[in-house]
C-alpha cells in the first residue's frame, strides 16, 4: 500500500501505471550500476554471495515484490590463481528480473545482455493491472 504522504511529491496527473514504470526503472538502474565494476572470481560461492547480496539490497527499495540476479558464470574468467587474476562484473555478465507492485499495477522488467545489440538492455516485459 502506498504511503499517503509519498503521493504529495508526485504530480497528480501521473497514473499508477506510469508511476510503476518509473519505480521499475529506478530498481533496474540501481542494480545495474551497483553491480558494474564489482571484483569477482569464478569461485561459485563468491558469485552466489554477490547475486544474493545485491538481491537483498534491491529488495529493500519500495514496492519490490521479487528480484532475481544471475551472473553469467561462463563469461567470468578470473580464477584467483594469483593475487591479480580476478574479473570485474560488466553488463555482459548481468541477467536480472525485477517485479514491483505499485497500487494495483504489477510490472515485470529485466536487464540482460543482448548479443545482437552488443548492449545490456533494460526493458519492461509485462505490465498487469489487478482488478
Amino acid at each position: 500500500m502506498t504511503n499517503k504522504n509519498e503521493k504529495t511529491y508526485f504530480t497528480s496527473d501521473i497514473t499508477n501505471r506510469e508511476r510503476a514504470c518509473f519505480e521499475i526503472g529506478i530498481k533496474l538502474g540501481a542494480l545495474y550500476h551497483i553491480l558494474s565494476g564489482i571484483p569477482v572470481s569464478s569461485n561459485p560461492e563468491i558469485i552466489e554471495a554477490i547475486e544474493r547480496g545485491i538481491e537483498a539490497s534491491i529488495s529493500c527499495q519500495p514496492f519490490v515484490k521479487s528480484i532475481e540476479i544471475n551472473l553469467n558464470r561462463d563469461k567470468i574468467t578470473g580464477d584467483k590463481s594469483s593475487e591479480f587474476k580476478y574479473d570485474e562484473i560488466s553488463g555482459k555478465l548481468i541477467t536480472a528480473k525485477v517485479i514491483i507492485e505499485y497500487e494495483s499495477i504489477e510490472v515485470i522488467a529485466k536487464v540482460e545482455w543482448i548479443e545482437d545489440l552488443q548492449y545490456p538492455l533494460m526493458y519492461i516485459e509485462k505490465i498487469t493491472k489487478r482488478e
